[in-house]
């Protein structure tokens, strides 16, 4: 088993059961629950950055009460944990205090899923844009929140009189690595950022300027290295906490994105004179691609060595939908580890529970047209699809069978039973609650692979597909095509699809794009890949212009469920997605800015 020991557990029935047996993993999983509630009482959240960093968990009697045994420090631990990983996780619910956007993944945000309802932060994201005013899909404030909890547990975690010098050693080096994952998270988002190196006293200077990029990175880079008692396993009851995989993970992943060209580049995305070092290196290097391909080959080895795999059986669909879905699978790194059970809410329970009232997919968010045309057939050919002028239904139907293992393991194709829960009754499309006349050219039902009842998941933060695909892209980039081939075609072996040959550099580049599109589809990656390869389509259907779906016509009324309530099918354009340049990162908040320590990023 792996990752079970941190139990991200929501706000309802806290007694919920879970499928493994696993007595430490019920009890963190109530001490997080409280240690959040109590830790919003303490550290009201409010927009200065000064006083998130600023001020104690209440007082210095409760630091040292908190730090006195190990089984009180534990809450500080999972509260670290809780915070530090939820950056970019879908339901700003799972963590409160506003993380970021409500409702669905950033790939609402990029094109791939259509967001209909004007209740949910996506709608307006994709229509207007992030604004310094407020309409973010991140929270600046709450980076700094986590990133003031682990420096705490740093600082103080040598207190604990029951915990050994090798336990209080590997729990300095899980904080560093979690304060080296949000530094990551903002350097991706906002270019350089200011630097801090611990928790501030009321004599420190708290009006800290932001670090250039290069400085961000070093940074980054200097955390995860400096990380180093982490053990490469941990014992069934411990599983969960960060091994000494994931900040070689970090490091990978901060590489890639220095090595793209948003921030790769001699030119900034838009001139910032003096301060561009704050958004761009001032020179293309292309051993920033060698160092990403080195990193990410180092994650691969590790994991390698330490009973990690890309799952491979040779069943395409199951082995994906392992992969993304099945808690505590062989592929998944590290993932954030969360339960909230809905069973009470509205009296339902199952599909309806796991989309509608858990804010992901159904009657809200839709497969758009541009991502379903990125997946391929199962022979590795692309699909044509209905253009302008209407098809017969029954063509969509046979076309979705047509489509490759990763398409079936992902989405509910209308009408046909979800391929990832074949036989369950709980998945079955007569049990599908709500009005499906609604467009769109699918239904997201990725990470509930086989899952039953099952009322709550296991978010993936790092998958070992991702370090593959890294090594793809970046072997491109420096032109060696053949370790980038070899890298690709790991992944598309498991997805049952034939090996890429193509060598030209170009033309290599795009497929390995499409291959991040298909594999990490929903896994927050998309939205700030393609920023940051700087896409020259951005304003033509990926995040702005003409953004298409699906729309049905209907011989019957009421809920269609079968093939023959609908007619057919064609494709329109369904929004007009925002775009403008100064979206490439995001605005600090204005707030901050009015203080006059930070500088904005430019055209906010």
């Amino acid at each position: 088993m792996k990752n079970t020991f941190i139990n991200f557990k929501g706000d309802i029935d806290m007694q919920a059961p879970i499928r493994y047996k696993n007595k430490i993993f019920f009890k963190l999983g109530k001490i997080l629950c409280l240690s959040i509630t109590a830790l919003f009482i303490l550290l009201m959240p409010t927009s200065c950055q000064d006083e998130f960093l600023l001020k104690p968990v209440g007082s210095d009697t409760n630091v040292d009460s908190v730090f006195s045994k190990k089984d009180k420090a534990i809450s500080a631990i999972s509260q670290s944990y809780a915070l530090c990983l939820a950056t970019g996780i879908p339901v700003s619910d799972w963590v409160g205090a506003n993380n970021g956007m409500n409702h669905g993944t950033l790939d609402d945000l990029c094109g791939d899923m259509l967001n209909m309802f004007n209740w949910e932060d996506g709608y307006w994201l994709i229509r207007s844009g992030m604004s310094a005013a407020g309409r973010n899909e991140d929270n600046y404030d709450f980076h700094w929140k986590a990133v003031r909890q682990a420096y705490l547990v740093f600082e103080n975690i040598d207190k604990v009189s029951d915990y050994s010098d090798i336990e209080k050693n590997q729990i300095k080096s899980e904080m560093k690595a979690l304060v080296a994952y949000q530094y990551l998270e903002m350097f991706k988002r906002y270019g350089g950022v200011p630097i801090v190196k611990s928790t501030l006293k009321p004599t420190d200077n708290v009006r800290i300027p932001r670090a250039s990029i290069q400085e961000t990175l070093d940074f980054i880079v200097e955390l995860c290295n400096s990380a180093n008692n982490l053990p490469d396993v941990y014992s069934d009851e411990m599983k969960g906490r960060l091994t000494a995989g994931i900040p070689l993970a970090i490091k990978a992943e901060a590489y890639i994105y220095a090595a793209r060209p948003l921030f790769n580049s001699s030119t900034p995305y838009l001139d910032m004179g003096e301060n561009n070092k704050l958004i761009c290196f001032g020179n293309y290097d292309s051993q920033r691609w060698q160092a990403a391909a080195d990193a990410s080959k180092a994650v691969v080895e590790w994991s390698l060595k330490n009973n990690y795999m890309i799952i491979n059986t040779g069943s395409p669909l199951d082995d994906y939908g392992n992969a993304t879905s099945t808690p505590n699978n062989a592929e998944v790194l590290l993932a954030y580890n969360f339960q909230k059970d809905f069973s009470e809410a509205n009296n339902k329970t199952g599909f309806y529970s796991h989309y509608n009232i858990h804010y992901w997919d159904a009657q809200q968010n839709f497969v758009s047209f541009s991502m379903l045309s990125k997946y391929y057939k199962a022979d590795g050919t692309d699909q044509t699809w209905a253009g302008s002028d209407p098809k017969p239904f029954s063509e969509y139907v046979s076309k979705m069978q047509e489509m490759e293992p990763r398409l079936k393991a992902s989405v509910y194709a209308f009408t046909i039973q979800p391929w990832n829960n074949p036989g369950d009754q709980t998945w079955a499309v007569s049990n599908f609650i709500g009005d499906n006349k609604l467009p769109g050219c699918a239904l997201s039902t990725k990470f509930w692979y086989k899952a039953g009842n099952r009322l709550w998941m296991n978010y993936p933060i790092y998958r070992l597909a991702e370090f593959y695909l890294n090594m793809a892209e970046a072997y491109n980039e420096v032109g060696n095509n053949q370790e980038a081939l070899t890298n690709l075609n790991v992944i598309r072996k498991r997805a049952g699809l034939p090996d890429v040959t193509e060598t030209d550099k170009g033309k290599l580049r795009e497929i390995i794009q499409r291959e991040w599109a298909v594999e990490f589809f929903r896994e927050n990656h998309r939205f700030h890949d393609v920023k940051h390869w700087k896409l020259t389509d951005l304003n033509n259907g990926v995040i702005g212009g003409d953004l298409k779906y699906f729309t049905y016509t209907f011989a019957t009324a009421g809920n269609h469920i079968n093939a023959s309530d609908y007619n057919d099918y064609k494709t329109v354009n369904a929004i007009k997605g925002f775009w403008n340049p100064n979206q490439y990162l995001n605005p600090f908040p204005q707030a901050e800015i009015n203080k006059k320590y930070l500088i904005q990023n430019p055209g906010y």
